[in-house]
């Protein structure tokens, strides 16, 4: 349930903080572990959008990320900000044209595309001249090829970034050489950070790719699968309201975020947490909860309040529980979400014509049968209806979240 990454700094000539290098990380040790690159790829980028915040990751400073050549291909890049996102083609890639295309569409969208752990390897050539950054492992090279390397930023007019610097003579030595930024030991050791995580249905995950990648864009389709999966939600109004995608009016609600953001973006933004959620999170009993209130409390809005409240129940019973899920504030989740004041102020049991509804759930749930009848009483419905509606939030929720033996 935890989620892991690093950051490391890269300074400039002045040795001042220009931007951080977002490292994937499986554990709670401070090194690379993975053998699955692909893994590594999609986990951080879909960590640093939808659990961490970017702006608080980097201080509105650049970021760089590692791409294999399926996360370029695929375009995984576009779920970052362009103006701070630095995309770096790792060394192992495959050089063709399909990966030169996929860079040229990189800088295109202006993003920009730096070379990883470049060793003087001539096979690297075609991709020179499309580069704004080349990082250099800066031990490995000898004098005369740094020279070599100096020339060419020269000639094609890249940036040059010495990585693993790890002693005051590398330091020196690479800001003489003409070296525009330094990353490594010598500054500062990769520095941990760690959240919890949300797992996701894989079946759901499943469905909604199919549902996002087909002629036809069923919209109420897809709102059923994503209203049906508290992770996919909470991620999904994260992402729509993040800063890197400046909506100048909050999205509220879940179809409100797929008409905004369409088919093609939509697609991606699936397609990441997809690929994320097969490596497997087992599904918490939270999750479930979750998805019961969030049922109930739209069946029970649809009876005591007005349309529009009553649409925003389900969101404010879904995410009555992130703050356990999440081990963070409530009140730090709810300004991240876009939530309308009315369901902020219930999931912080504030005043709010949704507190009401999200109590009568937790009463019916917990079985505080003073409760159950103070706020039946008070909302005008039968203790019986309410009971019904529970019955029927459960029934919902097991079929919107089957138990496999995967999950168990």
């Amino acid at each position: 349930m935890d989620a892991f990454l690093a950051r490391q700094p890269i300074l400039d000539r002045d040795m001042n903080l220009c931007g951080y290098e977002l490292l994937f990380r499986d554990g709670a040790e401070n090194y690379f572990r993975s053998a699955d690159s692909e893994k590594a790829t999609s986990s951080l980028i879909s960590d640093a959008v939808h659990l961490h915040s970017i702006e608080k990751l980097t201080g509105g400073r650049t970021c760089f990320i590692n791409f294999t050549r399926t996360a370029l291909l695929d375009e995984l890049y576009s779920m970052l900000p362009p103006s701070t996102t630095v995309v770096e083609v790792l060394e192992s890639v495959e050089l063709d044209d399909e990966l030169i295309r996929a860079c040229h569409r990189v800088r295109s969208l202006g993003y920009t595309l730096a070379l990883d752990d470049y060793i003087l390897d001539p096979r690297f050539e075609p991709l020179l001249p499309l580069i704004d950054i080349l990082k250099v492992e800066f031990p490995v090279l000898t004098q005369s090829q740094h020279l070599a390397v100096v020339e060419s930023a020269r000639r094609h007019g890249f940036r040059l970034l010495a990585e693993k610097v790890e002693t005051p003579d590398q330091c020196d030595l690479a800001r003489k050489l003409g070296y525009h930024y330094f990353q490594g030991y010598f500054f500062c050791v990769p520095q941990m950070l760690k959240v919890r995580r949300l797992p996701e249905s894989h079946a759901q995950c499943l469905r909604l790719l199919q549902l996002t990648s087909g002629e036809d864009f069923n919209i109420d389709l897809i709102e059923e699968q994503i209203r049906g999966d508290v992770s996919l939600s909470y991620k999904l109004l994260r992402y729509v309201n993040s800063p890197q995608l400046r909506r100048a009016v909050p999205v509220k609600s879940i179809r409100q975020a797929i008409t905004t953001l369409g088919q093609r973006p939509l697609q991606k933004w699936v397609s990441l947490i997809a690929i994320n959620a097969m490596y497997g999170q087992k599904p918490s009993e939270l999750v479930s909860t979750s998805l019961v209130r969030g049922h109930f409390c739209e069946l029970a809005g649809a009876k005591v309040l007005d349309s529009d409240l009553a649409s925003e129940g389900f969101l404010t019973g879904m995410f009555s529980l992130l703050d356990a899920l999440l081990d963070q504030p409530m009140e730090e989740l709810t300004r991240e979400l876009g939530l309308t004041s009315a369901a902020q102020a219930a999931l912080l049991s504030r005043e709010s014509p949704l507190l009401p509804v999200l109590q009568l759930a937790i009463a019916v749930e917990t079985g505080d049968w003073q409760a159950i009848g103070i706020l039946t009483s008070t909302m005008g419905i039968e203790q019986s209806q309410a009971f019904a509606w529970y019955a029927e939030s459960i029934q919902w929720s097991a079929a919107m979240w089957p138990v496999s033996d995967e999950d168990s």
